[in-house]
């Protein structure tokens, strides 16, 4: 026996909305007769009657009282499914949602929802900002639709596109001797006072790596994922933070900290755009990666020309 179609639970629905069978068929413009025999047919494939019949016209019964939620609900998913389809067929819409790395958010963030706005008004998006770590964890669970976030420079993933790379410094309060210097080895590091985000942080596999090919001790201290707040322990704990430089361009020029480049080696991360690998992109989804590329693309040109500062870490 063939399970009712989508056109014969909609009747259900109406039926039992309106609890006469008459009125649904005045409202479809139908006879009744039809009506009736498209209603027995939706009882039989479900194996037992769904209605009441009485004088007064047709009620729910016990088990189509629990049938209905299910069917109306089911059929309000159909109904946005058939409506996402159409739009995506004329020009994309839907949400998407788009991770950005902290240091880059208050600047793209804005860019790309005027040009997504402008371009394609179909198109919600739902933002977040944070470190990379979690930002890889949120694609990899398919919370988010893309990201853009840092790697290291010997990770490579499937789904993601290179926007560039950006370097980094050790940042010290002011007066600190060590990054007063116009370099800093990263041997230097040895013991010396570190507050980092807490993990998943996959700059830490990097700092350990290097830590054991110099033979030098990490030393940790604190952990803290809000970089207002690691900028303040710098300023008034006595500790220091390995970041991107353009992340506290604006706090070296106003004197408030100090900022030199680790260097032997040079520590420098790489940009990409990574899209979840849980679902097919959507039109939408593929327009606002473009728009985030090109986006994402110029600032970095720009902080390599020695541009407007960003205001987080990269790492």
């Amino acid at each position: 026996m063939n399970a009712p179609s989508l056109e014969q639970w909609r009747l259900f629905v109406q039926i039992a909305d309106l609890g006469s069978l008459t009125l649904a068929a005045a409202a479809r413009d139908v006879a009744q007769p039809a009506l009736s025999r498209q209603l027995a047919a939706i009882e039989r494939a479900c194996g037992g009657r769904l209605f009441e019949r009485g004088a007064r016209g047709l009620r729910l019964n016990e088990a189509g009282q629990r049938l209905y939620p299910r069917v109306r609900d089911w059929l309000a998913q159909a109904d946005r499914m058939l409506q996402d389809a159409r739009g995506e067929l004329r020009t994309p819409s839907g949400t998407v949602h788009l991770g950005v790395l902290a240091s880059f958010s208050p600047r793209l963030a804005t860019e790309v929802f005027t040009a997504v706005r402008q371009r394609f008004p179909g198109i919600v998006l739902r933002l977040s900002s944070g470190l990379s770590g979690a930002l890889a964890e949120r694609v990899a669970e398919g919370d988010v639709d893309l990201a853009l976030l840092s790697t290291n420079a010997r990770e490579h993933h499937s789904r993601e596109i290179p926007i560039g790379t950006v370097a980094h410094v050790l940042v010290g309060p002011p007066g600190d001797p060590l990054t007063a210097a116009a370099s800093v080895a990263f041997a230097r590091l040895d013991g010396v006072p570190l507050v980092v985000p807490g993990r998943p942080y996959a700059f830490h596999n990097l700092l350990e790596h290097w830590a054991a090919r110099r033979r030098i001790r990490l030393n940790v201290v604190a952990e803290c994922d809000a970089l207002d707040l690691q900028k303040q322990l710098i300023r008034t704990a006595g500790v220091h933070a390995i970041m991107a430089g353009s992340a506290v361009r604006a706090e070296v020029a106003a004197g408030m900290l100090q900022a030199a480049p680790v260097v032997a080696p040079a520590l420098r991360r790489n940009i990409v755009l990574r899209v979840s690998a849980l679902r097919p992109p959507t039109a939408a989804c593929r327009e606002v990666l473009r728009i985030v590329e090109q986006a994402a693309t110029q600032v970095l040109r720009e902080e390599a020309a020695g541009g407007a500062p960003a205001t987080d870490d990269a790492c």
